[in-house]
């Protein structure tokens, strides 16, 4: 079963926060296949282990609404692109097989980093942490 998870995680980079987008090569394919369906359509849902991630593609907006069973995606479409980018390229072979690895993301909110891992963190459940309001 593909992993897709994300979590709002405190302290998480370099002390300051983070969300973290976690996947494996099938989760990372998903998640890229949705992000390019919202560049196309403005708009993309993925369902997946029960929590619906909703893409949304707003001018100026690089933020993620979270809930432990809706995360909203609300992105430009040149965060929308950049996003897709990244996972493309965890996606793409090197040397026949599929590396690990992560991409740094500039945010809005909840936290100004996001971080996009592909198998590196996912054997790691976090605990659920309610973003900061406001």
């Amino acid at each position: 079963m593909a992993v897709v998870r994300v979590n709002f995680l405190p302290e998480f980079y370099l002390g300051d926060d983070a969300l973290l987008l976690t996947l494996d090569g099938d989760g990372a394919e998903l998640f890229k296949s949705a992000v390019e369906e919202a560049r196309i359509n403005r708009s993309a849902r993925l369902l997946h282990s029960g929590v619906a991630h909703e893409f949304r593609i707003e001018l100026g907006a690089s933020r993620v609404e979270l809930t432990p069973e809706r995360v909203v995606w609300r992105l430009d479409d040149a965060k929308a692109a950049e996003i897709a980018e990244d996972l493309a390229t965890l996606s793409a072979s090197h040397d026949e097989r599929k590396a690990a690895g992560h991409f740094y993301v500039d945010m809005t909110s909840p936290a100004e980093t996001l971080v996009i891992s592909r198998d590196e963190y996912a054997d790691v459940v976090y605990p659920w942490v309610a973003p900061p309001q406001g």
